[in-house]
């Protein structure tokens, strides 16, 4: 009869073709992140995040080359078949206040997933992309389970997002709202759909040029960017006071919030990465992110996402690193019948 079908969610035993659990509601057709953040490296792997030895010490280093390893939201990592993440604090910050989200539609060769970048000024920062993340996350595989509009969804997962950093303001102390940056995708076997707020970014990597090239899917939404559109000159635009400060971001401060939407079509194999700045300040064109990527990139995406973290570290890593690759077309496994 075979090992029995328990709801990922509260872990009651469900039936092999029910869509809801009955104890808790739960969609037996989706496959997401931990509500609250994916795991951290430390418990989820016995390797070194850096050099990948087995032998770790209980004082918490590498026996092998001696580098720390990061515990909790230091360094999380999370994968499905159809979709990786890799989220490290970094080697300059006191914390990881990055976060990500996402999910698998069974049987829907659909993917959804969402990165957010708090904003380092604002207080609880953390609190605000995890928030962000689960709700936006919640309402995009809703929206697909139930084959609503994706571009409506996504506007509608930054609402969302919108309201719940939103409700971590404290109105006492006016000035330290809670914010984040924020892009999400929901990768199609046709499509990508894709929205953003901030300055993080998502990345079309073609892995065969002669079909797709290599592109960045969205716009800053920074000073700079913002004055390039008016028709600045880049070099102008990039020397005037806080061109990097954000024009737009996630929190009860932002004021009206337009999102960035957009749907990509690739004709050909590749990977779309979502990350936040901690990664593409190093390596902000597309190509040269391309050209970053191991061989077997597209079978093998969580070592494509370690390695670019990983080079993210080795370049400085002067802020939170967060990159998570979905490949394309994605490969989405039905439930078992």
């Amino acid at each position: 009869m075979g090992e029995a079908v328990r709801c990922d969610s509260c872990g009651e035993e469900v039936g092999r073709k029910d869509r809801f659990c009955e104890s808790c509601g739960h969609s037996l057709l989706v496959q997401r992140t931990p509500v609250g953040g994916a795991l951290g490296a430390s418990s989820s792997s016995p390797a070194c995040v850096a050099c990948g030895g087995p032998n770790l010490g209980a004082d918490g280093f590498c026996e092998d080359c001696g580098r720390a390893q990061p515990a909790g939201r230091d360094r999380m990592e999370a994968e499905f078949d159809a979709v990786v993440g890799v989220s490290d604090k970094g080697r300059r910050r006191a914390r990881n206040e990055d976060s990500m989200a996402f999910g698998v539609v069974s049987g829907e060769s659909t993917v959804v997933a969402v990165v957010c970048d708090g904003v380092a000024t604002s207080d609880r920062a953390d609190s605000a992309s995890q928030a962000a993340v689960d709700e936006a996350t919640d309402v995009l595989l809703n929206a697909v389970l139930e084959g609503t509009d994706l571009e409506a969804a996504t506007k509608a997962a930054v609402a969302k997002a919108i309201e719940v950093v939103s409700a971590l303001a404290d109105p006492a102390v006016p000035g330290t709202a809670p914010s984040c940056t924020y892009v999400s995708a929901v990768v199609t076997r046709d499509a990508a759909v894709v929205g953003w707020v901030g300055d993080s970014r998502i990345y079309w990597l073609g892995l065969d040029s002669a079909a797709t090239e290599s592109i960045v899917l969205t716009s800053d939404d920074t000073v700079a960017a913002e004055l390039i559109a008016e028709g600045m000159a880049e070099a102008e635009a990039l020397a005037v006071h806080q061109a990097h400060a954000l024009s737009k971001w996630i929190g009860a401060d932002a004021g009206e919030i337009e999102p960035g939407v957009r749907t990509f079509t690739p004709t050909g194999p590749g990977l779309v990465l979502l990350c936040s700045d901690g990664l593409w300040n190093y390596l902000p064109e597309a190509r040269a992110l391309t050209e970053a990527l191991p061989a077997d990139a597209l079978t093998d995406p969580m070592s494509a996402a370690k390695e670019l973290t990983e080079l993210a570290l080795r370049l400085g890593g002067h802020d939170n690193i967060t990159t998570v690759l979905v490949p394309f077309p994605p490969q989405s496994e039905p439930r078992s019948e």
